[in-house]
């Protein structure tokens, strides 16, 4: 994975190994890309201790939710399906100048509610250093929000040991903002540690979004985060990987009204978010961990919502082979209850340069508090084709 996490480094930071594609003469714009060839079956499942099949809003049950920021669920009914997650994505950089640059991703889905199934603008960022050897980093423009570990690569599937990184950690209405961020990186001392310190602010609407107008409301249903503030703090030295997160923006979240006016779900609520993560990549061990917490909270308006989230993997790298072992939960605090539990058994093979193929078996509870079927317990087969370009 060693090999496969720096290959990627050189992929987000500075487009510049073997593979890129020279779009100008003078090697100022460059172009690389990914993209995760991603089927998937539900084997069983059940909902309320009944394995009779049953409807979920759209979906028929049995299901597996394996994409909440796109909704993308897979259905048992269906069979092999192949038009949920797949994706492919090109990164173009021009740089204008040693300290000054601009990037964009584009992303083309096979499952899109969001946008359609046109492609969409991930990414449009300008990037600006002092000089070249500055610790100092400013980017403004359109991101993705760091709330996790894999944010910035959460659909860039050749990055990380899984064929998706745990759905009942990664995964909310929001993913993106338009603001500005800066960092700053330094040496511990004389230490192998280094550390890089981020903020970040700025906002974000996503009108009929997917995540609350298919998943929980069937209206069409907008929501907004404003005033985002975020810090983080990460240290590595190689083979530990560490960071902490922290974030608070309000979060605004209303449907429109038949005849003009808008009914507001929640408007103007001071939210935050924390987490923790923990990566080893030692010999051939890998472990990675992350905890998280959402917290909402304002007893005058009788909102109480808290989530508690976490996973927990643990592998071993046998040549090009990593089988993995991964154990991810979450729920909130009060009821009625959501939440899940998942085992996952990953296998990861790098059969050639740049290009991984995975399979998957996820085993995944329900522990939801409805007195309606949610998306139930399933078991469900994975298999993927994931490289990078």
């Amino acid at each position: 994975m060693k090999k496969s996490l720096l290959a990627l480094t050189l992929f987000l930071l500075t487009p510049t190994f073997a593979n890129a594609i020279d779009l100008s003469e003078d090697g100022s714009l460059k172009l690389t890309g990914f993209y995760n060839i991603t089927g998937a079956k539900v084997l069983s499942g059940s909902a309320l201790g009944k394995s009779t099949p049953w409807t979920y809003q759209q979906w028929q049950c049995p299901c597996s939710m394996q994409a909440w920021e796109y909704a993308g669920v897979y259905e048992k009914s269906k069979g092999f399906q192949f038009d949920q997650e797949s994706l492919l994505g090109i990164q173009i950089k021009k740089d204008f100048s040693p300290t000054f640059s601009a990037t964009t991703q584009i992303i083309s889905r096979a499952n899109n509610p969001n946008k359609g199934s046109r492609p969409t603008v991930d990414w449009l960022y300008a990037t600006w250093t002092p000089k070249q050897d500055s610790p100092w980093t400013f980017q403004a423009g359109k991101m993705r929000i760091p709330l996790y570990y894999y944010s910035d690569y959460l659909y860039i599937g050749y990055a990380y040991p899984w064929v998706r990184p745990a759905p009942d950690v990664y995964g909310w209405p929001i993913y993106a903002y338009n603001g500005a961020n800066l960092s700053y990186r330094m040496q511990l001392g004389q230490s192998e540690w280094a550390s890089t310190i981020s903020a970040w602010t700025g906002g974000y609407t996503q009108k009929n979004n997917a995540y609350d107008t298919l998943i929980y409301y069937t209206t069409p249903t907008h929501e907004s985060w404003k005033k985002i503030l975020g810090v983080s703090v990460a240290a590595n030295n190689g083979i530990v990987d560490v960071r902490a997160m922290y974030m608070r923006y309000k979060d605004t979240l209303w449907q429109d009204q038949v005849g003009g006016g808008k009914l507001y779900l929640v408007n103007n609520q001071s939210t935050q978010i924390m987490g923790v993560s923990a990566n080893m990549d030692y010999k051939n061990w890998l472990i990675k961990a992350e905890v998280d917490r959402y917290q909402q909270v304002d007893a005058s308006k009788g909102l109480n919502n808290i989530y508690k989230y976490a996973l927990v993997g643990v592998g071993y790298q046998f040549g090009s082979w990593t089988p993995m072992y991964t154990y991810s939960q979450y729920t909130t605090v009060n009821e009625p209850t959501e939440g899940r539990k998942t085992q996952y058994l990953s296998l990861r093979w790098d059969f050639r340069q740049d290009t991984a193929l995975k399979i998957q078996y996820d085993i995944s509870k329900d522990k939801s508090h409805y007195p309606y079927p949610f998306f139930g317990d399933s078991k469900l087969f994975s298999v993927s084709l994931q490289g990078i370009f």
